[in-house]
């Protein structure tokens, strides 16, 4: 998701975190939330004040709460700070879980649903590969992600330093608050990059030095 991106940042220190392997490494148990999966982050990689978090999606959710425990920089690439921005049929949980559990959402019909639902010509058959993928993840760790998207949270008290949005994104709606227009979709970081990384490399320009970026997904 990052690779064209991160090629167009400075070359500082970069970390990127996929939560697949951190649940695996993790495997909690019990009900989760965004913020205790922040913790988890900032445990992990001793994330601190100095740091940049740059997440996409349901990374830049993660790095929200982070940024409210750290106190580092965030940038929100199609993300959001509030979950009702989230663009799914059910929030409910209760549903969800038996949808998710179940294995229905990773059937091929489900899945194929899906891409022929979906709008965006420049982003099909890299969203096509992203379900895909889907279909093989561990049901446990797609409730781990439902989870971390939808179970009840404390407010944020903070916000991030710079949000990164498309305007057409399907998946995510445009923020209430201020934020930067880019080409696209939900995957603009992929076929606009360096739109982007202008965007992220103004706010990295004020830095101080030594910052390390922490590119999360």
């Amino acid at each position: 998701m990052f690779d064209r991106l991160t090629s167009l940042l400075p070359p500082t220190e970069q970390i990127r975190i996929n939560l697949a392997d951190e649940f695996r490494r993790w495997k909690p148990s019990g009900s989760v939330n965004v913020r205790e999966v922040a913790q988890y982050v900032i445990d992990q990689y001793a994330v601190n004040a100095d740091d940049v978090v740059i997440g996409h999606s349901m990374g830049g959710w993660i790095a929200a709460y982070v940024k409210e425990l750290t106190g580092a920089a965030v940038v929100q690439i199609a993300s959001w700070t509030n979950q009702k921005k989230i663009l799914f049929p059910t929030h409910n949980l209760s549903i969800l879980r038996v949808l998710f559990l179940s294995g229905l959402t990773q059937s091929r019909f489900f899945t194929e649903l899906s891409v022929r639902q979906y709008p965006f010509d420049e982003s099909r058959t890299f969203f096509q590969t992203l379900l895909s993928g889907s279909r093989q993840m561990d049901r446990r760790y797609l409730w781990f992600q439902i989870q971390t998207l939808f179970a009840k949270v404390s407010p944020l008290s903070v916000q991030p330093e710079l949000r990164i949005h498309a305007r057409p994104d399907n998946i995510i709606a445009p923020p209430d608050e201020p934020y930067v227009e880019v080409p696209g979709d939900h995957f603009s970081l992929v076929f606009h990059p360096d739109v982007v990384a202008a965007q992220i490399n103004s706010l990295l320009s004020g830095s101080a030095s030594g910052t390390r970026q922490r590119p999360d997904n």
